[in-house]
């Protein structure tokens, strides 16, 4: 008996831990090729090309990202028939409710003078549904707002780099946003 005790604390006792190395998700992205999208209202934008753009209905328009498992909800108002500031309170409202299991948000704003567009991009860390909210509008006549879903459960260790990957591509979405003045819309 004292033998295998003596034996048990003989293996027991060489045995060291040895610490795992850090590990980390080497998650490649393809290099952003970016290509113009004119929607049939009055708006066009610069969008990534592994994206595809289908119209939902005449001013609503989704890109979908099939590599990554999302999709960009894109909606446009014409601000003569829908009040501005109807639309912000909106989207702090959309805000506040995505941002309820958020631990903080990132918001960056945005103005191009030379394209007349003003706007916001509000990233939500935490496991949000909806993780990257954004708006851009000349505050007089056009309002395109857009937020991101994944078709996965909320996961923001697992889906940050995908995030950043399309917060990339919705900053430039909102630098090129350009508004056709001529084409007027019929509801």
């Amino acid at each position: 008996m004292k033998q295998g005790l003596l034996f048990m604390l003989f293996i027991l006792g060489c045995q060291s831990t040895v610490p795992k190395p850090k590990a980390q998700l080497d998650l490649a992205y393809p290099k952003a090729i970016y290509k113009t999208y004119k929607s049939p209202c009055t708006y066009q934008f610069k969008h990534n090309d592994i994206s595809n753009p289908n119209a939902l209905s005449a001013c609503s328009t989704t890109l979908e990202y099939p590599l990554l498992q999302a999709k960009l909800y894109l909606t446009y108002f014409d601000l003569t028939q829908t009040s501005l500031d109807t639309l912000l309170l909106d989207f702090d409202k959309r805000l506040q409710l995505f941002g309820k299991t958020a631990s903080k948000a990132q918001e960056s704003a945005f103005e191009s003078k030379q394209n007349n567009v003003l706007g916001s991009c509000v990233m939500l860390v935490g496991n949000s549904p909806s993780n990257l909210h954004f708006f851009g509008t000349d505050a007089k006549n056009h309002f395109l707002t857009g937020s991101l879903l994944f078709e996965s459960t909320p996961n923001y260790d697992s889906l940050a780099p995908a995030i950043a990957y399309i917060k990339n591509d919705v900053q430039l979405l909102l630098e090129s946003l350009k508004w056709e003045q001529e084409k007027t819309i019929s509801f």
